[in-house]
């Protein structure tokens, strides 16, 4: 038969579908050309060594060998970009190795749990518009030796640092006009202002420094999963405190 000839289908409209090939080009450099929206996503890489230590890596989306096993965070901007424009910021930072499948298993709306070209994918999202502090979105994709999530904007203590960067082993001290924010007051400890101690109060969970490092894969799938917990349960209290502060403007 001949293709050429062949009656599109559907309403009659052909799209053009262009293939670039990447077969010449080393992974290396096709990595480096991914400039179409720089900045436009935030980008976290870590390894495990399965011992409990983990280290920052280069986003190379190279998969662990033995023990070692590497995480990939994709942060997508809350904002009023369209789903076809998430799917390009994927795109822009996930390709290669990523095929189109992969991207629409994990930018897509509504829940999917299902294997796509090996890995195990999953997500969840609430409706809304990105833009809304009310909407979050989650997805992963997990293989043996890798581990690769999208967020919609930032989700606390998501990733990790050093146990002595933590904010909450410091000796706190009261905010005074003589002092600037993160001035250590001799004798007195490190000064805390009052928006800071208002947003420690209003978390259900601890900071970075003193998550756990998971061990194997499936305790970091486990650490993802708890922190948007934690996040959807912080959005909660606020949004509780912010019913009770407008109550009691009502009552007045």
């Amino acid at each position: 038969m001949d293709l050429a000839q062949e009656e599109p289908a559907g309403d009659g409209e052909m799209e053009e579908l262009v293939r670039v090939s990447t077969a010449n080009i080393p992974n290396g450099e096709n990595h480096l050309q991914r400039t179409h929206f720089p900045g436009m996503v935030r980008k976290k890489a870590y390894i495990f060594d399965g011992l409990g230590n983990y280290y920052n890596k280069e986003w190379d989306l190279a998969e662990g060998s033995g023990q070692e096993f590497c995480w990939y965070h994709v942060e997508l901007p809350k904002g009023k970009q369209k789903l076809s424009q998430s799917a390009q910021y994927l795109i822009d930072v996930l390709c290669p190795p990523l095929k189109l499948q992969d991207i629409l298993s994990l930018v897509s709306n509504g829940p999917f749990c299902g294997h796509v070209d090996g890995a195990l994918v999953f997500r969840v999202n609430s409706p809304g518009p990105p833009s809304s502090n009310f909407t979050f979105r989650l997805a992963a994709r997990v293989t043996e030796n890798s581990v690769i999530t999208i967020s919609l904007g930032r989700v606390p203590r998501l990733g990790f640092s050093p146990v002595g960067q933590s904010l909450l082993s410091e000796i706190p001290s009261i905010e005074s006009p003589s002092y600037h924010r993160g001035e250590r007051n001799e004798g007195s400890g490190i000064v805390i202002r009052e928006h800071v101690l208002e947003f420690l109060l209003t978390m259900n969970h601890s900071e970075e420094a003193d998550n756990p490092v998971p061990k194997s894969v499936s305790n970091l799938v486990v650490h993802i999963i708890d922190t948007h917990m934690d996040h959807l349960q912080d959005v909660v209290t606020k949004l509780e405190m912010e019913l009770d502060s407008v109550e009691l403007e009502l009552d007045r």
